[in-house]
């Protein structure tokens, strides 16, 4: 028998409520399509702020994980609403065996990259803080992946990106527009995490969809891009 947790967060209002019943349906059809006989539903009833002390019943999930062959939610952003905190736990449930499904986004598994192909690839770094230690961290970071393509791989380094900014804050990031713009010339993204792309979580999915290219980040691994998302 596979058994699926479905987790979701719904807003305390009763005319909310009503959608995310809605929502929870569509969850379990998704579970159900995919082969799953038995799924256990975890929702959080918050206020207007999401605020991560309050999702006791997330966290309830994590502390019974191992009773799972997979999670379904609507979006990586119900995981968690940083860039970096969502893949810390979504590779933790991957190492445990536990394979993420979402509606918006598709599924989440990562893998060894490809490092003996001849792919062609960008690679983009990006950096917020303060200027007077920005040029030197900017500087390293730019340098390692290089390297990294040099020494370990058979790939093409095509194009090197990067974005600065003093504030920690959402910026405009105008060299990965340009690179987006680029994406037909390149087989694959090189990136130090995830969180380089965008340190919202619903941002970085909107960018990957935008991107339409396998990422690879040094810390988080291979995340291969599917059109086959499930609606």
């Amino acid at each position: 028998m596979k058994t699926a947790a479905i987790y979701h967060f719904a807003s305390n209002s009763e005319i909310r409520q009503v959608i995310h019943i809605g929502q929870l349906r569509k969850l379990e059809d998704y579970a159900v399509a995919l082969g799953f006989d038995r799924t256990d539903v975890f929702l959080d009833l918050l206020d207007k702020r999401l605020l991560r002390r309050d999702r006791s019943e997330f966290d309830r999930f994590l502390s019974c994980a191992g009773k799972y062959d997979a999670l379904f939610t609507k979006d990586f952003y119900h995981i968690s609403k940083t860039t970096q905190e969502c893949f810390r736990t979504l590779l933790d449930l991957q190492n445990r065996g536990i394979r993420t499904y979402t509606i918006e986004n598709g599924a989440f598994c990562t893998s060894d990259p490809l490092l003996e192909e001849p792919l062609r690839v960008a690679a983009y770094t990006c950096y917020l803080g303060p200027h007077k230690e920005k040029r030197q961290i900017l500087q390293v970071k730019n340098d390692i992946l290089p390297l990294f393509v040099a020494q370990k791989t058979r790939w093409t380094l095509v194009d090197q990106y990067f974005d600065e900014s003093q504030f920690q804050k959402d910026v405009e990031q105008s060299q990965l527009r340009s690179l987006i713009s680029n994406r037909e010339k390149y087989d694959l993204l090189l990136v130090h995490s995830f969180g380089d792309i965008h340190r919202r979580t619903a941002k970085f999915c909107k960018i990957r969809d935008q991107l339409r290219m396998d990422i690879y980040a040094l810390r988080e691994g291979l995340w291969k891009y599917s059109e086959e998302i499930q609606k």
